[in-house]
C-alpha cells in the first residue's frame, strides 16, 4: 500500500510539472521528497528484519541499501524544511 501511495504521488506530481508547471507543482514535489524516502526505508526495515541477522550482514545487499537510502533522504533537503514546504497542502 504504502509502495503504491509513493508511485501515485510520483506520477501526479510528474503530470503537474508537465501541465502546470513546476512553480504550481511544488507542492507535490515536496510531498514527494518526504514520501518516497521514508517509504523507501520502512519497506527496507521490513525485508532487514524479514532476513534477520542475515539482513545486516555481507551477504546480503540490504544493510548497504538502507545506509545508501538514507544518505539520499538527506540529500534531497533538510526533512523539516521540506515539511514546512508541503504544509500548506496538507492543512
Amino acid at each position: 500500500m504504502e509502495i503504491e501511495q509513493s508511485r501515485l504521488l510520483t506520477l501526479k506530481a510528474a503530470h503537474m510539472m508537465d501541465t502546470v508547471g513546476n512553480k504550481k507543482a511544488k507542492a507535490e514535489i515536496a510531498m514527494i521528497k518526504v514520501v518516497a524516502p521514508n517509504t523507501t526505508l520502512r519497506v527496507l526495515d521490513r525485508a532487514i528484519q524479514a532476513f534477520g541477522g542475515a539482513g545486516v550482514s555481507d551477504d546480503f545487499p540490504l544493510a548497504s541499501f538502507w545506509a545508501a537510502s538514507r544518505a539520499l533522504r538527506l540529500a534531497g533537503g533538510i526533512p523539516i524544511l521540506t515539511y514546512v514546504k508541503a504544509a500548506p497542502v496538507w492543512r
